[in-house]
């Protein structure tokens, strides 16, 4: 999926005599009170972290972009390209186009705060999506909508010890460092692990959500660590795709070392189904958007919101899978 197909454009509904715009207009069931403004009236910004890097954001911004369209909204959508100072610049520019409200899939913890602080000093309502940012801007959100990951973390966690029955040696492969999510699907794994004296952390290194370089740190492992990996938890889905391919590489046996991940992908429910995965975690895109949205519009609609929503995340692992679909992601 090419970056342009997620560059920066404006979707705006046609005329509200035709028929098609009259359908997309009328109030969806999840908007509590009569409206403010009509749905084509309202003007939502959103910068979405890196559709290129993984399968789940794309499939992220896809949805951003088919949702609002098909909810008659006009929604400037940004990829920042996982840049930080990008990603400043294209919250200025909403600031500028003055929107009703804006998603932000933030590309840093700390660096595109001050442009969130800006945002508010504007008045325009800032929903944080995916990924948090630092404790010291969120009171300049309306709220945050997403995963929870730390429950994530500690499913994984839990799943791991279970796979190891409480005792081995393990690898970690990391998502970007200073990025929220990597810093709390580790913290939160951590947390489980530590309360288990017979599990060991051999090391730990980052992959930046890459399969190729989850790979790569894979096959240092193994070139380092050899037969004394027991378990690798990997932060998402995709670096454990690229960590299995490393472990398939060196011939090793299917289920030999247990495979732990995050926010599971279509390959690798099919991993878990053939038995190269341990178990994941569920986790939609599709969800993830579509709650943003919602949220960001109830907001320019001048409704209250919690200030924390999650998406539902179930383990997903070889008793569980009967209970899923195959992800289309």
């Amino acid at each position: 999926m090419k970056s342009r197909a997620f560059g920066r454009f404006v979707a705006v509904v046609a005329l509200a005599g035709l028929a098609l715009n009259a359908a997309a207009a009328e109030k969806p069931d999840w908007l509590k009170g009569p409206l403010t403004k009509p749905l084509d009236q309202v003007r939502l910004g959103i910068t979405v972290l890196y559709p290129e890097s993984n399968s789940y954001q794309a499939r992220y911004a896809e949805t951003v972009r088919t949702y609002t369209k098909k909810l008659g909204v006009q929604a400037t959508i940004m990829d920042p390209q996982g840049d930080p100072s990008k990603q400043f610049s294209q919250i200025q520019n909403l600031i500028a186009e003055h929107v009703d409200a804006m998603v932000v899939w933030p590309t840093s913890a700390v660096a595109v705060n001050p442009a969130i602080r800006r945002a508010h000093a504007a008045g325009i309502p800032v929903i944080i999506s995916n990924s948090h940012i630092d404790k010291s801007a969120r009171q300049y959100t309306v709220g945050f909508t997403g995963p929870d990951d730390c429950g994530q973390a500690r499913k994984a966690g839990e799943m791991m010890v279970h796979a190891l029955n409480g005792k081995g040696q393990i690898v970690l492969v990391l998502g970007t460092p200073g990025y929220a999510t990597a810093m709390i699907r580790e913290s939160c794994f951590m947390d489980v692990i530590k309360k288990h004296p017979d599990i060991k952390v051999l090391d730990k290194q980052p992959a930046s959500w890459n399969r190729g370089k989850a790979q790569s740190v894979m096959e240092a492992y193994l070139t380092k660590y050899g037969q004394k990996i027991d378990g690798v938890y990997a932060e998402d889905d995709g670096m454990g795709l690229g960590v299995l391919n490393a472990i398939k590489g060196a011939g090793i046996k299917k289920g030999r070392i247990k495979l732990v991940t995050a926010n599971m992908f279509s390959q690798g429910y099919t991993a878990i189904k053939q038995g190269w995965e341990t178990g994941s975690v569920w986790q939609s895109p599709s969800d993830d958007a579509k709650l943003a949205i919602q949220t960001a519009i109830r907001v320019a609609e001048g409704e209250s919101v919690p200030k924390v929503q999650h998406i539902p995340t179930p383990k997903v692992n070889a008793e569980t899978i009967k209970n899923f679909s195959q992800p289309t992601w």
